[in-house]
C-alpha cells in the first residue's frame, strides 16, 4: 500500500464515499453506464489506467460540448460528473457508472455520447443513460464496489463539481 494512503475500514470507506455522494445528489439528473473493450475484439479490454484515461477524456469533452466556453467564465456552468470504475480488479467486465447533472437536457447527453463513442478508443458502442428517482439508493449502489479488491472504485480525482456546490 503506497504510503500516502491512510487506511480505513472497508465499511467506513463505503459510508464515507455514500456520504459525499448523498451531498452531491440533488443535483445529479443522470446516470451514465458505459462499458469498456474494443469493438472489434470482446476479449480486449483496457488497463485501469487506460480506463480512468478515457474517463477524464469522456467528462472534458462532455463539459465542453453542453456548456462550451461558458464554463470559463461561469462557475455555474459546469457539468456534475463523478465517474464510478467497476469490475477493473475483479472478474466482470470493466464499466463505469458516471453520475451526471447540470447538464440541459437528455438529448445533448446521448447526442453527445453518440458522437463520442465512435471516436473514443475503449468505449463499447453501448451504453445507458438512466433517470435519476432515488438518491440515496443510488450513492449505496454505485459505492458498493469499494471493498478489499476495489477500494478506490469512486474516481474522485476525475470528478468535475461545480464551485458553487463545494464545500
Amino acid at each position: 500500500m503506497p504510503e500516502n494512503k491512510v487506511s480505513v475500514p472497508l465499511a467506513t470507506l463505503q459510508d464515507l464515499n455514500a456520504r459525499m455522494l448523498n451531498r452531491y445528489m440533488p443535483w445529479v439528473d443522470y446516470m451514465l453506464t458505459v462499458t469498456f473493450g474494443k469493438a472489434y475484439d470482446l476479449s480486449l479490454e483496457p488497463t485501469y489506467e487506460q480506463a480512468r484515461a478515457q474517463l477524464r477524456h469522456l467528462g472534458a469533452t462532455l463539459n465542453s460540448a453542453i456548456w462550451g466556453n461558458k464554463s470559463k467564465f461561469n462557475d455555474k456552468c459546469r457539468v456534475l460528473y463523478v465517474p464510478i470504475i467497476e469490475g477493473a480488479h475483479g472478474n466482470k467486465r470493466i464499466h463505469a457508472h458516471i453520475l451526471v447533472g447540470n447538464v440541459k437536457s437528455r438529448a445533448e447527453l446521448d447526442a453527445h455520447m453518440r458522437s463520442y463513442i465512435r471516436r473514443s478508443q475503449w468505449l463499447l458502442p453501448r451504453y445507458d443513460v438512466k433517470e435519476m428517482y432515488d438518491s440515496s439508493g443510488l450513492a449505496w449502489y454505485v459505492s458498493k464496489e469499494a471493498d478489499g479488491l476495489n477500494c478506490e472504485a469512486i474516481e474522485w480525482c476525475l470528478a468535475s463539481i461545480p464551485k458553487p456546490l463545494m464545500p
